[in-house]
């Protein structure tokens, strides 16, 4: 699996884009972290996080759900 073709991307629960980065971001995640977004003067808690292997197309890689 290339790493170049997925991306990680934050989303709140309506699934509306925060942010994305190229590749999968190695972090460890849980359930109650607190991220920053550098464009958002918020932080954000991760309630979710999913994988979906596909196409670039359709927004495959890493999904985190934050509020």
């Amino acid at each position: 699996m290339s790493n170049e073709l997925y991306s990680t991307h934050f989303v709140n629960r309506n699934d509306e884009t925060l942010g994305s980065a190229p590749g999968l971001l190695p972090i460890p995640l849980r359930e109650g972290m607190q991220i920053t977004i550098e464009s958002h003067s918020q932080k954000f808690t991760v309630v979710e996080w999913r994988f979906h292997l596909g196409h670039p197309t359709d927004k495959s890689g890493l999904t985190i759900v934050l509020e």
